[in-house]
């Protein structure tokens, strides 16, 4: 297997895989999703597949819509599949077009209410804003009160679409605003994130340049093909949903297995949005996400053949269990290449002639080793029926250094490329 590791990928260190070069994009702009990768790994995949308009390209993890948005902007069908309601409500709010004049009639009215502001259901709670026992709030309280004033004013926005980006224009203005901001697997406080006083003025200002820059967009590059999201866990949406069959090509990238739970990350836009009301429904969620993390009590798994390498990676991490970081490790690792195998299982089911899927992951380390998550997904493909074109190495990403796996400073990030037929 190590054999399909291709160490000289063309697409090797071209930045592929990274999100960073997208902040001045159109459309990708609205709102700055650090886990994507970039739209020219999917433009690569399109022109390398030979892909024509009307043949259907897929995501199962849509995230921010980085597959949709392409393919739409190329005129080309796709579907995506998210779970967290955020992000998928930001994917396909990242494909609409409206009339311009719509938002133009509705935005004196919304910078009005803004500025009256009104109070925020998120002040007290949690570490939303300042309270008599917190050292650390996300949200200054007038700029929570101003999104609230917007919030309420986009309810008597008539067009469903324009609703959806006066929203998201908000939600990015909350976030350009908060004290914290994301940095790996939580929220990291900015530095001397006092002394930047946002407060209602700093919000609006950015309202307003949200707003200006997706208007430019809508105008200047338009929507080709319309793109579906649908709002779910794809291991249950892929067995259900009969519109995905006969995908042409398939470009993803799961959560990686680095424990990171990404419910925690996007908490503040979960509960800004009203997607999410109390740490119940939360936790709800955090069942529904692939088992990459150690935050809940999922389902057990029950499968464990999934071959040599998986065996001796096991073996390994089995025996050196006290040198983990949790306990519950090993049986999230299990899990997590159970979830692998089984949407393997179920892309093959809904594939086309010639399709192909482009796999976007990471290795990880766990107790002092790197465990080859893209060789023992390609050997969960194999299982699955699909046929292993290549292991391209897109990167290796610096790894932040921890007492747990010390001695290892990178982590290899490649694109599994497999197909249907021979």
């Amino acid at each position: 297997m190590q054999d399909n590791i291709n160490e000289n990928y063309i697409l090797k260190d071209g930045g592929y895989s990274s999100y960073e070069a997208t902040t001045d994009l159109p459309r990708h702009r609205w709102y700055y999703y650090k886990e994507g990768f970039s739209p020219n790994i999917v433009k690569k995949a399109i022109e390398q597949t030979d892909i024509v308009r009307g043949e259907l390209i897929i995501d199962p993890f849509n995230g921010s819509g980085t597959t949709t948005l392409t393919a739409s902007l190329m005129g080309h069908s796709s579907v995506g599949i998210e779970v967290n309601p955020f992000t998928s409500f930001l994917s396909d709010t990242k494909t609409k077009n409206v009339d311009i004049s719509e938002l133009s009639n509705s935005e004196s009215k919304l910078l009005k209410s803004v500025e009256k502001g009104d109070r925020s259901p998120l002040l007290g709670y949690s570490t939303f804003s300042k309270t008599k026992v917190l050292d650390k709030w996300l949200f200054n309280d007038s700029v929570l009160n101003a999104f609230e004033g917007g919030w309420l004013e986009s309810n008597s926005i008539p067009g469903y679409n324009s609703r959806k980006l006066v929203r998201l224009a908000l939600i990015t203005a909350a976030m350009q605003n908060c004290n914290a901001k994301r940095d790996g697997k939580c929220l990291r406080y900015r530095e001397n994130w006092k002394d930047n006083k946002f407060n209602k003025s700093t919000f609006i200002e950015t309202l307003r340049r949200n707003l200006a820059n997706i208007k430019t967009d809508i105008k200047n590059t338009p929507i080709q093909a319309q793109s579906e999201i649908i709002k779910g866990d794809c291991r249950v949406i892929l067995k259900k949903k009969n519109e995905i069959n006969k995908f042409k090509l398939c470009i993803t990238s799961p959560p990686y297995l680095n424990t990171f739970d990404y419910t925690d990350i996007y908490r503040p836009e979960l509960f800004l949005g009203k997607f999410i009301n109390n740490s119940k429904q939360l936790y709800k969620l955090r069942l529904e996400t692939v088992r990459s993390h150690v935050q809940a009590k999922w389902f057990k798994p029950t499968q464990n053949d999934f071959g040599l390498l998986y065996q001796q990676t096991m073996k390994y991490i089995n025996e050196n269990e006290a040198n983990l970081m949790d306990k519950n490790i090993p049986i999230m690792i299990q899990a997590y290449f159970e979830d692998m195998l089984n949407i393997l299982i179920l892309l093959k089911r809904r594939a086309a002639e010639g399709a192909q899927i482009w796999f976007v992951v990471s290795n990880s380390a766990y107790a002092g080793h790197e465990v080859p998550v893209d060789l023992i997904i390609g050997d969960l493909a194999t299982q699955a029926g699909w046929y292993l074109k290549e292991i391209g190495v897109l990167r290796y990403l610096k790894k932040r250094k921890t007492k747990y796996s010390a001695d290892i400073t990178h982590l290899r990030e490649s694109v599994i490329i497999l197909s249907k037929n021979k």
